[in-house]
């Protein structure tokens, strides 16, 4: 796939428009579809959360594809498809099966309709299978569209995704607080070093840097205006058959039971799950044995 040089940026929408006429649409009906049969076709509903990150997505794709030398519009097009599968038949993970399998096999009749050569359609049905897939063969086009996934999450866009999320699922700003931004720091503070390319970790730093700063503001504000105190206490975690540095893990805890006022008794455990390590985090009061558990998918490093 040749893409033509220019002094100004193109859109990663319309070269892949220029080059596939019709093919964004074809996807993005595909994953607003999907979407709205999981949601259960909600009226109120306007737009669509996972069409909105796919964009963001295929354009970081293209970005850092440019800057590592690689195929541009091979990265945007497999960027597009690498949620297809999250909400496929309406349902999320069907049956168990990877949904980048799943985004494969939808992908497959899709790209040939839209007369993309035999080779680049096999390079992103390949890209697809290996994302997230641990004991998959490095793969150039696969890397690029995880760290620009990981990217996503993170900066401004990044911030303001994560709290739109929170809304969707029901919860307040204390609860997103208590509940889910002891993942979004860590991920943060880990996020240069689950890069692999050498594109996202320059964009890495900046974004753990930006988001950090965001949340920590956050809790200081929160803190002046609700009353009572959170801090961030760091835990060291070792890396399952690996020497050396950790995994270090931050969580958001309040500075006092809300009920009694006591302090904090925190036990840790990490699990193996199908797709993660999982840390289970489990905080409970010294005085009236309150408490409550955070969970989280441990950051790849």
């Amino acid at each position: 796939m040749a893409v033509s040089k220019s002094s100004k940026p193109e859109s990663a929408f319309r070269v892949v428009a220029r080059r596939y006429p019709g093919l964004v649409e074809k996807i993005q009906r595909l994953i607003e579809d999907s979407e709205k049969a999981f949601a259960g076709n909600t009226p109120e509903a306007e737009g669509s959360y996972l069409w909105e990150h796919t964009v963001h997505v295929a354009s970081l794709a293209f970005r850092l594809a440019e800057e590592e030398r690689r195929d541009p519009l091979l990265a945007a097009v497999t960027a597009l498809f690498h949620d297809a599968g999250k909400f496929a038949g309406g349902v999320y993970h069907q049956g168990g099966e990877a949904e980048e399998d799943v985004a494969a096999r939808l992908a497959s009749p899709i790209l040939k309709r839209s007369r993309v050569p035999a080779a680049d359609r096999e390079a992103v049905l390949a890209a697809l299978g290996a994302l997230y897939r641990e004991d998959a063969a490095p793969h150039p086009l696969a890397a690029i569209v995880h760290d620009a996934d990981f990217l996503s999450k993170f900066g401004a866009l990044g911030v303001a995704q994560f709290f739109i999320k929170s809304a969707l699922r029901g919860r307040t700003l204390r609860s997103t607080v208590m509940t889910s931004l002891s993942k979004e720091l860590t991920y943060a503070a880990c996020l240069p070093l689950n890069m692999r390319t050498k594109a996202g970790r320059l964009r890495a730093e900046k974004k753990a840097e930006e988001s950090l700063r965001y949340y920590e503001a956050l809790l200081a504000e929160l803190a002046e205006t609700h009353g009572g105190a959170y801090r961030i206490k760091v835990l060291r975690l070792p890396r399952a058959g690996r020497r050396g540095r950790g995994v270090d893990v931050r969580l958001v805890v309040s500075a006092a039971c809300d009920q009694c006022g006591g302090g904090w008794v925190i036990s840790r455990s990490v699990k193996r799950g199908v797709k993660c390590a999982r840390l289970e985090a489990r905080l409970r009061c010294r005085r009236c044995g309150a408490g409550h558990e955070i969970a989280f998918c441990l950051p790849e490093i």
